[in-house]
Order: structure tokens, then sequence, then C-alpha cells
């Protein structure tokens, strides 16, 4: 078969322009799928990065918690002796600031401290004497630092003696310090329970 040359240099032109347009086509389906890739390969490092972020200032945080942690107590010393003293010292790490404080007579809450407490019911001359120092809120205890709530006077008789003691152990009594660190965490310590207890 015959085929004039005009029509041949035509035949092999369209083919050559219908061979460069899937070529073309091809590159830019090429293009567009590496293009779609990187965006999704970014994307997901961003989010992993987020991630890792997040982990990493979530530890700081904790970090930052565990290194203030106010631990308040009460201590008794000399019992029963002329050297009586009760203080509520703070053993932890960090300062505690008093949020509340209370005393509860059989069930009942009353907004006072220990000191008040003692001098509804102590009547003076009665040879009980001792020296207090009221704690409120807005009270600041720095870290191993304390109050002395109860300082007996070695002047005090016997009978003061146990009488104070009577006033302050028993049953029916119970002295609650709420306080907080400085990030806002919140404790409760009771004197009949001296482990603080983390409130919610």
């Amino acid at each position: 078969m015959f085929v004039f040359p005009h029509i041949w240099k035509r035949s092999n032109k369209n083919l050559f322009k219908m061979a460069k347009k899937k070529v073309r086509r091809r590159k830019k389906s090429a293009f567009w799928e590496n293009q779609k890739l990187l965006s999704i390969t970014a994307v997901l490092i961003s989010i992993g990065t987020l991630l890792v972020f997040l982990y990493q200032t979530n530890l700081v945080r904790k970090q930052q918690y565990m290194s203030v942690l106010p631990y308040l107590e009460f201590q008794n010393h000399s019992i029963l002796s002329p050297n009586y003293k009760l203080v509520l010292k703070n053993k932890g790490i960090g300062p505690a600031l008093i949020t509340s404080r209370n005393i509860v007579i059989k069930g009942k809450t009353y907004d006072l401290d220990i000191g008040m407490y003692l001098e509804k019911l102590v009547v003076p001359g009665d040879s009980t004497y001792f020296v207090i120092s009221n704690i409120r809120n807005g009270n600041l205890i720095s870290e191993k630092e304390g109050v002395d709530l109860v300082v007996l006077d070695p002047n005090t008789s016997r009978s003061g003696l146990e009488k104070l003691h009577g006033l302050i152990y028993n049953d029916s009594l119970e002295f609650v310090v709420e306080y907080e660190s400085v990030y806002g965490e919140r404790w409760q310590v009771s004197s009949k329970s001296p482990t603080p207890r983390r409130l919610d």
C-alpha cells in the first residue's frame, strides 16, 4: 500500500502530539500525586509534633506540681508536761495558703481556730496559762515553717494542764484546716486524721 509523503508526515505529527499529551498527562498526574503525598506527610508530621509538644507540656506540668507539695501536719510536743506545745507545721515543699480553718464539735462546724476555742472555755485565773497563735483564711505557712497554735506556760498547775489536755484531746472535738499550693491544688488536714487528704 502506497502512502503519500504529506499524509505520512501529518499522521506522524498527530501521533507525536498525542504521545506528548499522554506524557504531559502522566507528568501532571505524577506531580499531583507527589504533591498530595507531600501534603499528607506534612500534616502527619505537624500532628505528631503537636502530640509530642502536648505530652512534654503535660510532663512539665506534672514535674512542677510534684516540685511544690505543701504538707501540713499537727505536731504535739511534750503532752501532759509543762512544756506542752501544739504546732501546725509545713513539712512539705512550697508554701501552704490557708483557705479554711474550723472547729468541729459533735459534727457541728464552727468558724473558730483552736486558740479562739480555748479562750472561750478556759476561765482566767483557773491556773491554766497558755499562749496562742491564731490562724485565719489567707495565712501563709512557708516551707519547713510552723505556727505554734498553743504553747503552755510552765507556771500552769497540774490540774490546769489536765484541763487543757481534756479540752484539746476528746472524741467530740476536731480541728480541720484546708489549704492549697501555689498551683491551686487543695488539701485538708485534721487533728483526728493527721495525714493530709487531697480535695478534688
